[in-house]
């Protein structure tokens, strides 16, 4: 959990300088994550908080828990992820694409583990967008992560604000 901390504080420093004439961009909503693996199900509950300098090629910070409960039991996952985002096309409607990389860190009947991984992805913000517009953001990612020798694959589908 310290090295994602780290992480944090090392993304969010390069992140700083890219904002410019608009400012930098939060966005926050909902996640839903469904494991690709042979019975890997879902996690119904979850929420993200993302940000990015100003620009069409910046720095992105995104960060998410998710809980799935399995016979009772409740299974924590937080990411913490950063990388480079491109968006495409104006302030309305504007799609962009984003190469993630960084730790995901599970918590499961007492015991919890780290592993290290990425995630790509593409979405849309739409509306009106500029300095004091709000925007609805749609967004896909299909994540990896490694532990062991071992990988764990999921989508996960975003619903959120973007400000």
């Amino acid at each position: 959990m310290r090295r994602a901390v780290v992480a944090l504080a090392v993304a969010a420093s390069f992140a700083a300088p890219a904002a410019a004439a608009d400012g930098p961009k939060i966005s926050l909503g909902y996640a839903f994550l469904r494991y690709l693996e042979e019975g890997g199900g879902d996690a119904p509950l979850g929420v993200y908080l993302t940000g990015w300098g100003a620009g069409q090629g910046t720095l992105e910070l995104d960060i998410a828990w998710h809980r799935d409960t399995d016979d009772g039991a409740v299974l924590n996952t937080f990411t913490v992820l950063a990388g480079p985002r491109l968006g495409f096309g104006g302030r309305s409607g504007q799609p962009y694409a984003h190469v993630l990389g960084g730790l995901r860190h599970d918590r499961f009947a007492g015991a919890s583990n780290t592993s290290y991984g990425g995630a790509a992805g593409l979405g849309i913000d739409l509306g009106p967008g500029g300095r004091a517009g709000t925007q609805f953001r749609l967004g896909a990612d299909f994540e990896v992560f490694f532990e062991e020798g071992e990988s764990l694959k999921a989508l996960r589908l975003t619903a959120g604000f973007t400000f």
